[in-house]
């Protein structure tokens, strides 16, 4: 076998790659737990999401972004609604909550949200009611 052959990555060794890639980002639990979610979440379609996880990463980043998906959904849940609410205010700059209260608050909010599919706005709602009886006892 040619040297060069082995060194040099074919057409077809490019076109295997992007297929292998392909069935990875087109599986049901990749198209409902990651695609459609994120495309959305960027405002752009889900071909072009596929696109741009295809170029830009590697097989071995490609598997096991799922993963890394998965566990951030909670972290960077909990990091909106910190905004929303303006927890930042509360337990930082006036001290009214406690780091400790203001978790407390936002994992309660992003449990329901992730784990009883409640709608983003209705958990904030409800969550903001919470916080104002919290503070106002």
């Amino acid at each position: 076998m040619n040297e060069d052959k082995l060194i040099d990555s074919s057409p077809d060794d490019e076109e295997l790659l992007r297929t292998m890639k392909m069935r990875i980002v087109k599986s049901y639990r990749w198209q409902e737990d990651i695609i459609k979610p994120f495309s959305k979440e960027l405002d752009i379609s889900q071909e072009d999401l596929e696109d741009i996880l295809i170029k830009r990463l590697d097989m071995s980043s490609l598997e096991a972004i799922h993963a890394r998906f998965e566990n951030s959904k909670e972290r960077c849940l909990k990091e909106r609604i910190d905004a929303d609410l303006r927890l930042c205010w509360l337990c930082d700059v006036t001290n009214l909550l406690s780091a400790q209260e203001a978790d407390e608050i936002k994992t309660k909010i992003a449990r329901e949200i992730i784990w009883e599919n409640k709608n983003y706005k209705k958990a904030l709602e409800d969550g903001w009611k919470d916080l104002l009886e919290y503070l106002m006892r």
